[in-house]
């Protein structure tokens, strides 16, 4: 599937969520955390993952506006978090997985990777501060405390996941991956596998979470 085409299902996604109007941090964050697989394979990852997942949002609040638009972008920024958290560490545990079987992931998915963590807190505050202007009303009022609470909950969230991200892709054996440089004959992977093998692990967290 093309970006375009991952951007406009998560995009629709999103909207129908808001509309429904139940649990929806804890809804954000699945769609959130399933989707982050094949956005991290595709052109603008994760930045292009939170900007359909928001625009999404402000259409579904748009659809059926609230007296108070904040409260259902606050829980939907929390979500955004939450499952960007929950990306984090499966990366993390799938790099350690391969690492332990002496496996090496292919160098340019290890810097897409990194580079798709990389300033996204700063990303997601210009996200949000586009989408509530064009929310307008209220939620144009409060765009600037919006972006600070999205800025501040992802900046208190992501850091310990980034380190071990960046260690996990620049400095394996500060993760404990011996293996990695232990193993000279340690298989390397074709371009695409890191995704493919993230994609399994997000799968199962989510079927877990649906259990």
């Amino acid at each position: 599937m093309n970006t375009e085409s991952l951007i406009s299902q998560l995009r629709q996604k999103a909207e129908e969520l808001v509309k429904r109007g139940t649990d929806l941090r804890a809804e954000t964050a699945r769609l959130v955390e399933e989707a982050s697989g094949p956005f991290h394979a595709a052109t603008g990852g994760l930045a292009s993952l939170v900007k359909a997942v928001t625009e999404g949002a402000i259409a579904g609040a748009k659809h059926n506006l609230p007296a108070d638009p904040i409260s259902v972008l606050t829980p939907v920024i929390d979500g955004i978090t939450d499952g960007l958290t929950k990306s984090a560490q499966a990366v993390k545990f799938t790099l350690e997985e391969s690492a332990a079987s002496g496996t090496r992931f292919a160098h340019e998915d290890l810097a897409k990777i990194g580079q798709d963590f990389s300033g996204l807190g700063a990303m997601i505050s210009d996200i949000v501060t586009g989408a509530a202007n064009a929310l307008g009303g209220h939620a144009k009022e409060q765009s600037s405390t919006l972006a600070a609470h999205a800025k501040q909950t992802f900046t208190a969230a992501l850091p310990p996941l980034e380190a071990a991200l960046h260690a996990a892709t620049h400095h394996p054996k500060q993760l404990g991956m011996e293996t990695v440089q232990a193993s000279t004959g340690a298989a390397k992977q074709a371009a695409g596998v890191l995704f493919s093998e993230l994609g399994k692990v997000l799968q199962k967290a989510g079927e877990k979470l649906g259990a």
